[in-house]
């Protein structure tokens, strides 16, 4: 097991994104960088990929499943954490390459390169949008759950892959 190691064609990559310098915006960063510190085996990745996203259009074409962290605005209390498909969000719309979403990087990838399978996303509500750095207490007071939550299900994927 290591921390982050190269990323065998297949396998686990879990993406944290979002922009930290916005407040709440910032969560999958956040979270990628505690995740980093945990020990993981060999198929498992972990990109803090922030707000450009389609810059890892490579890793994102060699994982068969994807685990996303992001803020994600949905009208719930601040820290709620949602769990959510690639397809409860493609509707989002797309502004470019040079700021295409994941759904519109997924959905390239998949016409490229046929990955990844399974794109699952962890969305924060946030608290705080606006410019400043750091999470709310709201927000960070969640951290420990997050992180339960990508644990799990890398347990299970992993669990699920050796069958």
């Amino acid at each position: 097991m290591n921390k982050t190691s190269e990323n065998p064609t297949g396998k686990i990559l879990i993406l944290g994104l979002g922009n930290p310098l916005m407040g709440d915006d910032g969560i999958g960063v956040f979270v990628a960088e505690e995740l980093k510190k945990l020990e993981w085996p060999p198929e498992v990745q972990i990109l803090e990929v922030g707000t450009s996203v389609f810059h890892y259009l490579q890793e994102i074409s060699q994982a068969k499943h994807i685990i996303a962290v992001d803020a994600l605005q949905a009208g719930g209390h601040a820290g709620y954490v949602y769990r959510l498909d690639i397809e409860d969000v493609e509707y989002l719309p797309e502004r470019g390459a040079h700021s295409m979403s994941l759904p519109g990087v997924v959905k390239l990838a998949r016409n490229v390169a046929g990955l990844p399978e399974v794109v699952t996303i962890y969305g924060v509500e946030p608290e705080k949008l606006g410019f400043g750095e750091g999470l709310t207490f709201a927000v960070k007071s969640k951290l420990p759950k997050i992180i339960f939550l990508l644990i799990t299900e890398v347990q299970k994927l992993i669990r699920n892959n050796q069958r």
